[in-house]
């Protein structure tokens, strides 16, 4: 999976036990969490359009909603594939830490983790369904039509392209058939207040410390073992994701190891 950059792309991101720091220190002092540094992403205050909110999602169990079903929750919404064989596996692992974080907090009926493919041609209910099953994802993974991909993509500014598959051509996990094609996309995240404004976005890679998980690291190609070792730059790891959302919720949430 070759990587494009959108969003806020460029930009260096603050250590990941800054943002620990930051946590621990939010919750001792029982003050909200500070916003996300600008080195990390761009805060902004933008009301979703009624034309992109109201758009048909279907999720890994079939069921259709749309963004402003989710009116009083906050949403973390994030592209994805599931053939993805290079940032995706990372991208999954550090929100199965967000995931956990906000269960263990007990705020999970206030924030919605939405991953959005963005190859709507192959990623059907039933296969998004398969990942789920293969990775742990327990938050929403959604499809929708190529035409309402692209309403969504441009209004939040992420970019993805259909390219030519490499020679020799990877095999899909679900198939065991060669792919015919590949897709590049933008990493990154924005998150959706209880309003339905967006406000915040960040274009940065998945940065994964740790060891990670069998059925993900399964997933991933030469290139993204590659880049498991030397993350991609401006990168976002599980902490500062959850930093973000901490913030988002205006509660504090406990550092990934604490």
């Amino acid at each position: 999976m070759r990587i494009a950059k959108s969003f806020q792309a460029g930009r260096a991101i603050a250590a990941g036990a800054a943002i620990a720091v930051a946590l621990a220190l939010a919750a001792c002092s029982g003050g909200p969490p500070p916003a996300p540094s600008a080195s990390f992403g761009a805060t902004v205050n933008q009301i979703v359009a009624r034309g992109v909110s109201t758009l048909p999602l279907t999720d890994q169990h079939g069921h259709t909603f749309d963004l402003a079903s989710l009116h009083g929750k906050s949403v973390m919404l994030v592209p994805f594939l599931t053939l993805c064989s290079d940032i995706c596996p990372m991208t999954t692992a550090n929100l199965g830490a967000v995931q956990r974080s906000i269960d263990q907090a007990g705020k999970g009926s206030k924030l919605v983790i939405v991953e959005l493919s963005v190859d709507p041609g192959r990623d059907t209910p039933s296969r998004l369904s398969a990942y789920a099953g293969i990775t742990g994802a327990t938050w929403e993974l959604v499809t929708e039509s190529p035409q309402d991909l692209a309403k969504i993509a441009k209004f939040f500014g992420f970019s993805y392209q259909e390219v030519p598959q490499d020679n020799p051509p990877a095999i899909d996990w679900l198939t065991h058939q060669p792919l015919t094609y590949d897709i590049n996309h933008s990493d990154g995240f924005v998150l959706l207040n209880p309003l339905g404004h967006e406000v915040f976005a960040t274009a940065a890679a998945p940065n994964y410390s740790g060891h990670l998980p069998a059925p993900l690291q399964n997933f991933l190609s030469h290139q993204g073992i590659g880049h498991q070792r030397n993350p991609p730059q401006p990168g976002w790891t599980a902490n500062q994701g959850i930093q973000a959302v901490a913030w988002l919720l205006g509660s504090p949430l406990s550092a990934i190891g604490s």
